[in-house]
């Protein structure tokens, strides 16, 4: 591969209450625009089997939300009976609750770091990984995003759970006596409400379940941690308060995809969702004309987004002009590769595109 050629992120997710699955399309790049600085990425194909999937035995049907006993199962055909899902965190993480929620027969491998997560994937001692990608409160996490971008692997899987935040002490711990809380950085920000009203210390640790973790093994009887209820249950502490986070910021609820080594094959009967990566040329009307390939076909978007490249964020206006920055945007459609209009809409959008 050329390692300056940028290469197109590209995925299809079977469209369900909460699951998308698809298949990979190729990548281009146009020497001399700045996003070809951007690292070469392999062509791949992601598909989700998406909530309702009661397990992974081979007599269950990987239709998502429509699985029923005695039907085929193309999604667990590849693996044992007992899935290992990677995931970051310690047990009772809402990565593990998610897991457990999308395959509820799967075992989760516990992982210190995102890298460990997809590693354990690509070096076959996890079967699967899954990770989280968007949440109601904060956005895109584009860390992980990114993440999904370079690793190598497939979306087979997408599942939405609700975040409750709750604080966890040792038994016998007063709320009255916690004078530091532990948590994930984000989880800290999000019940600063109740952190506020408290006067504790706030101590970031990598995960929320990790956060439960140290107050059992540290016998902290002045310290709290916020986490799931599952990890109060894991390390054996009390819940001082439950569903602790800022409720005027709405309602939290966490995205996550499930991640396998390789895509599943398309069938016609179900409804795709495909994800793709471009950039644009300098100049008016560059953005319409990238939609209009879409809407001239009556495709529905149901995302997009934009950030500036990290390789050469600064785009080159003219002389005299003010220096802008260069965007990358982020798409999604519904669709699948395999159908004739989305083909066609494709190759529009490597024709006015420089890199897609």
């Amino acid at each position: 591969r050329d390692a300056a050629a940028m290469r197109a992120a590209t995925s299809e997710w079977r469209a369900t209450r909460c699951a998308h699955p698809g298949r990979a399309l190729g990548s281009r790049s146009r020497p001399g625009h700045g996003g070809s600085q951007e690292p070469a990425r392999p062509r791949r194909g992601w598909r989700s089997a998406g909530r309702g999937v009661p397990g992974l035995e081979a007599a269950k049907s990987s239709e998502l939300g429509e699985s029923s006993k005695g039907e085929s199962s193309k999604f667990s055909s590849r693996w044992m009976n007992v899935p290992r899902v990677a995931y970051h965190g310690a047990p009772g993480a809402f990565s593990s609750l998610a897991a457990r929620e999308l395959l509820p027969e799967c075992e989760p491998v516990a992982c210190e770091t995102l890298e460990l997560v997809t590693e354990s994937v690509a070096q076959w001692r996890s079967d699967l990984a899954i990770l989280p990608i968007q949440n109601t409160l904060e956005g895109t996490l584009h860390d992980i995003q990114d993440r999904l971008v370079s690793c190598g692997l497939h979306i087979v899987g997408e599942v939405n759970i609700p975040v409750i935040h709750c604080l966890l002490a040792l038994p016998g711990t007063r709320k009255e006596d916690v004078k530091t809380v532990l948590s994930h950085s984000v989880a800290l920000a999000q019940c600063s409400t109740l952190l506020k009203g408290m006067g504790s210390v706030r101590e970031a640790v990598f995960d929320t379940a990790y956060a439960a973790k140290v107050i059992k093994a540290e016998g902290k009887t002045d310290a709290a941690a916020i986490a799931s209820k599952e990890a109060a249950e894991e390390f054996g502490l009390e819940v001082l308060a439950e569903d602790v986070h800022d409720k005027e910021r709405g309602q939290n609820i966490q995205r996550y995809l499930l991640l396998a080594r390789d895509p599943m094959e398309y069938d016609a009967v179900s409804t795709y969702k495909t994800s793709i990566v471009f950039t644009l040329d300098e100049g008016s009307g560059q953005l319409f004309k990238a939609l209009s390939v879409f809407a001239l076909r009556d495709m529905n978007i149901t995302k997009i987004e934009s950030r500036p490249l990290r390789a050469n964020p600064l785009l080159a206006t003219g002389e005299g002009a003010p220096t802008q920055f260069n965007y990358i945007f982020y798409l999604d459609y519904i669709g699948h590769t395999s159908e004739i209009k989305c083909q066609q809409a494709m190759r529009h959008l490597q024709e006015i595109t420089p890199f897609f």
